[in-house]
């Protein structure tokens, strides 16, 4: 073999190393600035309109299951107004819906309407389908004073937008009648090499299907579960829908944000010590945290029993990691979500303590 063959065969042969993977980027927090939020909840506000004050004699249905109010006006059913209305009429209204013809149901609802006393304040959203003037949201005592979205977030833009600009929305869910905004603090707190935003979840209702609360809530960013842990016991704020002035609401939704950084370290020593306390049969405990909820479906419960076994976490922490898991993962529904990350919480707010 000449000296030219014998260099081709040497690179030939010579083998290349794969480069080094890279490794994966760091885990950051996204999310939305207050600013943007802001600007969306304004907009969906401007899609309501004017409540109604109606006596219930006056209503009317018509065969393809549209309100009609007292000049002229027609609204589609959301859900939950479908569900109000059944509830005050004495109907189980999808089984009988089913079995009667438009103008038998129109006929029979429109005789309890005309049997039905008293008044009802009539909330609805402008249809953008045009289908009708507009969607009934709710059929609520005509003394029911809501305390709005818009005017919490008016509130907040005016009294503490620097301080929310410290905060990232993670999430913005509505349901047909609740509304969640949940909001993580930029800087976390680092538990064993796990990264944990502490936040604030808000959760309201237009329609007097929940109070106004405004809870601690931590995210843990390799996989976005939520916690809602109660400090002491007492949630940042809760308060039912009745009337409050613009400045009350403005020095509640003030205290109960500015406070939360305080009530973070305590929550912080529980986690810590439910990493701590073993959980010798975590899938019982599991049960012991949910069984009793009506809010959380019995898959669910079921479903966060294995994800704990699975994971052989043993410990108060594994529990709570295991339900929230489930809770963020294998359910849509913000209600339930919100029932469990609470309960959850509940359950870390009860770990022992070292004396």
């Amino acid at each position: 073999m000449n000296a030219t063959a014998r260099l081709s065969h040497s690179v030939a042969l010579a083998v290349v190393p794969p480069p080094a993977p890279l490794p994966p980027p760091p885990l950051t927090l996204r999310g939305r600035p207050f600013a943007d939020v802001y600007q969306d909840v304004m907009q969906r506000s401007g899609e309501m309109l004017a409540d109604q004050v109606v006596h219930v004699a006056d209503l009317r249905i018509t065969p393809e299951g549209h309100i009609t109010l007292p000049g002229a006006l027609c609204y589609r059913l959301n859900p939950h107004a479908r569900r109000q209305l059944a509830s005050m009429l004495g109907l189980r209204w999808d089984k009988w819906f089913q079995s009667a013809s438009g103008e038998e149901r129109a006929e029979e609802v429109n005789r309890r309407f005309q049997r039905t006393p008293g008044e009802k304040k009539v909330r609805a959203w402008a249809d953008r389908d045009g289908a009708a003037d507009g969607v009934a949201r709710a059929f609520l005592a005509p003394s029911f004073t809501p305390i709005d979205d818009a005017r919490i977030f008016e509130r907040m833009n005016t009294m503490m937008r620097g301080l929310l600009d410290e905060y990232r929305f993670t999430s913005v869910e509505f349901t047909d009648s609740t509304t969640h905004y949940t909001a993580a603090h930029v800087e976390a707190f680092d538990l064993d090499g796990e990264l944990l935003h502490p936040g604030f979840h808000l959760r309201n209702s237009e329609v007097g299907a929940s109070a106004l609360s405004l809870d601690d809530h931590w995210m843990r960013l390799v996989c976005l579960n939520g916690l809602m842990v109660r400090v002491g016991g007492k949630r940042s704020l809760y308060r039912t829908h009745r009337a409050i002035d613009d400045d009350q609401l403005a020095a509640a939704l003030v205290i109960a944000v500015g406070r939360l950084p305080e009530r973070w370290k305590g929550v912080f020593a529980l986690m810590r010590s439910a990493k701590a306390t073993p959980v010798p049969h975590p899938d019982d405990a599991v049960a012991a945290v949910l069984g009793d909820s009506a809010e959380v479906p019995k898959g669910l419960l079921e479903e966060a029993q294995r994800v704990v076994l699975r994971d052989g976490d043993l410990t108060r922490f594994g529990v709570v990691q295991a339900i929230t898991l489930v809770a963020h993962h294998s359910n849509k529904d913000p209600d339930v979500r919100f029932a469990m990350e609470r309960l959850a919480g509940d359950y870390l707010a009860a770990t022992p303590q070292p004396t």
